[in-house]
């Protein structure tokens, strides 16, 4: 019995106060320890050091991939999207009592103290899954010194995130960023590197396999350390069987299951590489999902490798394809070069968006502009040596491709066949202001002023990307309707109409009839389809670019076929160089298509008879008439004067020994000035000879003969010209000034009274002088000319002018 109970209940008491004080204080400073320290939930959203950049095809395959800033290729993946076997595994290789801590676990801890103290370091520092997740967090998996400091700070902010973040985000959190060796991050990656399995379908060998790796991921690699990594991984089998999370037969099978790993030096995948790099480099982290169709591009990507030796053979070395889907605007294939990896032919240019003169692929906007205009798809044009002025004064005289002229040709023949002098004079018509307004409009960026590409734009002399001439063409094939191309799924834009669709299936009608084509090719080429295909050719000065751009109502395709350099090719077309590869891509393209559609829609054209030569009703005098395709409403009105009846006369050598006379019998060809020159230097059976032995004659030099009416009555604005823009300085002032108005008449008799109405009301009336000052203020204005017998079958001219 104590002497002094009373002093020594009170020591107690107060030991107790002292402990408990020593507690609350304790407790205190934990609390505000972790107030201090706060918690990494902000930095649970940042995956971007160890997810890589994966570019998808649209049905979810993997094109191709990029580590992450670490190095690292791991995979998002939802909790959901894990097998539960992997995170069992995982569980009781980390930790244990996950579930029953709030991120420190004290009996480890504890264990772990003691462990420190009789080392006197730290050799375990007792750490949960919260911990090590708090640690990737802080550190992005980098090395980290481990003092008691730094373990301490682990574990407040592990507890500050336990307390506003659930197990299962915990968890998901941590399995992503798990590194699991070889550059694997997360448990998708790892079930895929390992095994070629998603992770939802791990086996339980599989998932206690991949458990044991984040410990020791060189050491225990199971490529190059079978033996020690089947050591961890059953041990930790027996474990769960031990602890009742796994029974006694799913054990035995786990033991017994081969190890099939995948083999480690199979490559990535990398398809479309042009494609994934620049997706990877916009989108460092994540999935991008693209609009490519894996299969399609993998077999357009072997068909370029195997047109490579055919080239190569005619100074090529590489080719770069694009295929569209004309309903939405998506990239199906994208190839930018025949082989990324080749240095030699500097394989990693992407020449899909590299800028290259399209030669004659950009003729047929000039002739959908022209035809919306009012030329008609059998206009009468001159294919004449011809010298054409540009805005600065030059003199343009284009040749064609053969150094040759044809004299008179149908608009649709002109554009098949490729005819350089027809295109150049319809674009003067228009005017290169507006010829490349158009080509914008229809995706062409042509980022010089119009002045600087002149007229010869029209031959093809910018320079454009694959990628744009794909979008131009896809306008075409949407009937005129503009849409911008995508690669990226959720990327669609909204549309422009840039074209009347009848003047664009004129186009079609033209560019799909290999008929017509064989002027240009001299024979079909390769493009011999079950199915229309409006397509053309074109090559660049020097032979440096071979192009074929043409589509279908359900596919655009265009290729290119050169050398990244931009040096020449031997003499190789476009026909004979991209023409074959094109063939191949577009018959693979629309193996896909289930029910192909017409090139354009039904009711836009109608058929007619007309004279083969002049394009006109035939006459009795016409030798060969044809049936063509017109925009309905416009099928020609007139009979064909080029042929006219003639009564054979005598006359001087000097003279001519025909008059034209509505009973002869001797049929001639009667053309208009502009063929003069042609029909002088002309030799006899030279292309052009008519097959019938029909003489031909200006008909100025015919007697009585109707002058000759190459086109419908049109009424053409001069000046100025459609799509100006006047400063006031040149033009108007004020509402009372007047803008110069020169006015032109084909086809229609001379001096006929004319109308001209601004904004919709008459301005003035021209009698035989077809120029005058017509009054106009500043503004927007459309200028209409037209026929003061209003019942005249004649196209108007507009001009939509803009005075500053």
């Amino acid at each position: 019995m104590t002497r002094f109970p009373r002093l020594e209940r009170l020591a107690r008491k107060r030991s107790v106060q002292a402990l408990l004080a020593c507690v609350l204080v304790g407790w205190l400073a934990w609390r505000g320890f972790r107030w201090h320290v706060g918690s990494p939930a902000d930095e649970l959203s940042n995956t971007g050091w160890t997810q890589a950049s994966r570019v998808l095809a649209r049905d979810g395959r993997l094109l191709g991939e990029r580590p992450s800033s670490e190095g690292l290729y791991g995979v998002q993946t939802k909790l959901d999207d894990v097998s539960p076997r992997l995170v069992s595994a995982t569980i009781a290789s980390e930790d244990k009592r996950f579930f029953d801590h709030d991120g420190i676990d004290r009996l480890a801890v504890a264990r772990a103290a003691l462990s420190d103290l009789r080392h006197l370091h730290v050799v375990s520092g007792g750490s949960t899954i919260t911990t090590q997740l708090v640690k990737r967090l802080d550190h992005q998996g980098r090395p980290r010194p481990r003092t008691v400091a730094t373990k301490l700070v682990e574990m407040a902010r592990a507890q500050n995130l336990e307390s506003t973040t659930s197990k299962r985000a915990l968890l998901e959190a941590y399995l992503n960023r798990l590194d699991y060796g070889r550059g694997l991050a997360g448990p998708e990656a790892a079930a895929q590197g390992y095994f070629g399995v998603p992770a939802r379908d791990l086996s339980l060998a599989q998932a206690a396999l991949l458990a044991v790796l984040p410990r020791a991921p060189s050491a225990l690699d199971p490529h190059r350390h079978r033996e020690r990594a089947v050591v961890r991984q059953r041990a930790l089998l027996t474990e769960m069987n031990r602890r009742g999370l796994v029974s006694s037969e799913d054990l035995d099978r786990a033991l017994s299951e081969p190890l099939l790993l995948r083999d480690p030096k199979l490559p990535r995948p990398f398809v479309a590489p042009h494609v994934v790099l620049a997706n990877a480099r916009r989108v460092p982290a994540g999935e991008i999902r693209t609009t490519l169709d894996f299969a399609l591009q993998k077999d357009v990507e072997a068909m370029v490798r195997a047109h490579v030796p055919r080239l190569e053979q005619r100074g090529a070395s590489t080719a770069a394809v694009v295929v569209v889907d004309n309903a939405t605007g998506e990239l199906l294939a994208e190839v930018g070069s025949a082989a990324f990896g080749d240095p030699k032919i500097a394989g990693a240019v992407d020449i899909v968006r590299a800028r290259r003169q399209p030669g004659s692929t950009l003729k047929p906007f000039v002739y959908a502009r022209a035809f919306e205009r009012g030329t008609s798809p059998m206009e009468m044009l001159a294919d004449v040596p011809t010298e054409f002025g540009d805005a600065r004064g030059h003199a343009y005289a284009p040749d064609n491709f053969d150094g040759t002229f044809l004299g008179p040709i149908s608009a649709r023949e002109a554009l098949a066949g490729s005819l350089n002098v027809p295109a150049v004079r319809l674009a003067a018509d228009l005017g290169a202001t507006e010829l490349v307004s158009t080509l914008r409009a229809s995706g062409l960026s042509l980022p010089l002023g119009a002045e600087r590409y002149g007229l010869s734009i029209a031959l093809g002399s910018g320079e454009v990307t694959p990628l744009e001439l794909a979008e131009a063409y896809a306008t075409l094939a949407r009937g005129g309707e503009h849409v911008a191309l995508h690669e990226r799924q959720g990327q669609a834009a909204p549309t422009t109409r840039v074209f009347d669709a009848a003047a664009v299936a004129s186009i079609s009608d033209a560019l799909s009839d290999p008929l017509a084509r064989v002027r240009g090719l001299r024979t079909r080429g390769p493009f011999e389809f079950n199915y229309p295909v409006a397509l053309k050719t074109g090559t660049s000065t020097a032979y440096r670019d071979a192009w074929t751009a043409g589509y279908t109502h359900e596919r655009t395709v265009v290729v290119w076929v050169g050398n990244a350099d931009g040096s020449a090719t031997r003499k190789l077309t476009g026909a004979v160089g991209a023409g074959p590869l094109f063939f191949d891509v577009m018959k693979r393209a629309m193996n896909d298509v289930a029910v192909r559609a017409p090139l354009s829609e039904p009711g836009l054209l109608e058929d007619a008879e007309v004279c083969a030569l002049s394009g006109h009703r035939a006459g009795a005098a016409c030798p060969d008439r044809v049936h063509r395709m017109f925009a309905r409403g416009h099928t020609p009105a007139h009979a064909c004067t080029v042929h006219q009846m003639t009564v054979a006369r005598s006359a001087p050598s000097n003279e001519p020994a025909y008059r034209c006379d509505a009973g002869g019998t001797v049929p001639v060809v009667v053309l208009p000035e502009t063929f003069g020159r042609w029909l002088s230097e002309r030799p006899l059976g030279a292309p052009g000879s008519d097959p019938h032995g029909i003489p031909w004659f200006l008909a100025s030099r015919v007697p009585n003969c109707v002058a000759p009416g190459s086109e419908e009555p049109r009424i053409v604005v001069v000046e100025p010209r459609d799509g100006a823009v006047l400063s006031a300085e040149r033009g108007a002032r004020s509402a009372s000034d007047a803008l110069d108005v020169a006015v032109e008449t084909r086809g229609m008799p001379a001096g006929e009274p004319l109308e001209v109405l601004v904004d919709g009301r008459l301005a003035m009336r021209l009698d035989t002088a077809y120029r005058a000052r017509v009054p106009v203020g500043r503004g927007d204005h459309l200028l209409e000319v037209r026929p003061v017998d209003a019942r005249r079958g004649v196209l108007l001219g507009r001009a939509q002018i803009s005075v500053r």
